[in-house]
């Protein structure tokens, strides 16, 4: 009885450093791989989804949304109602999250970015820096 077997040269296998990667064999015969292009195609569909679930900012679905990007946030321990956010621009602006509407706008209140808000042990005032 006859028997192939495949051998490989010790150079083709081994690593020359501890740090190297391991060489893989692998077959990229399409003839071999039937299922590649479905795979593929998932690939792609999942890649567009997620786009598309992350393409909208949190406070771009709030009415109409700051002109730049949002830096900070803050929610009142007493209540949704107050919910403040601060973009890049120095504007801040109140929510109510249950109607997703701007309540209020301090569009001069910072010069430069807003960096943090914070509401005092109340939660009827707000503080913010830059």
């Amino acid at each position: 009885m006859k028997v192939k077997a495949l051998s490989r040269s010790a150079a083709s296998t081994e690593r020359q450093n501890s740090g190297d990667l391991r060489m893989q064999h692998r077959n990229l015969d399409p003839d071999h791989h039937p299922m590649a292009r479905a795979r593929e195609y998932t690939r792609a569909v999942t890649a567009a989804k997620l786009d598309r679930m992350f393409a909208k900012p949190f406070l771009g679905a709030l009415g109409t949304g700051h002109r730049d990007g949002v830096t900070a946030t803050a929610v009142s321990r007493t209540a949704l109602v107050p919910f403040v956010s601060g973009a890049a621009d120095g504007e801040i602006r109140i929510w109510d999250l249950a109607s997703r509407k701007c309540v209020a706008e301090l569009p001069g209140g910072h010069s430069r970015a807003v960096n943090g808000l914070v509401f005092d042990n109340d939660g009827r005032n707000f503080y913010s820096c830059s």
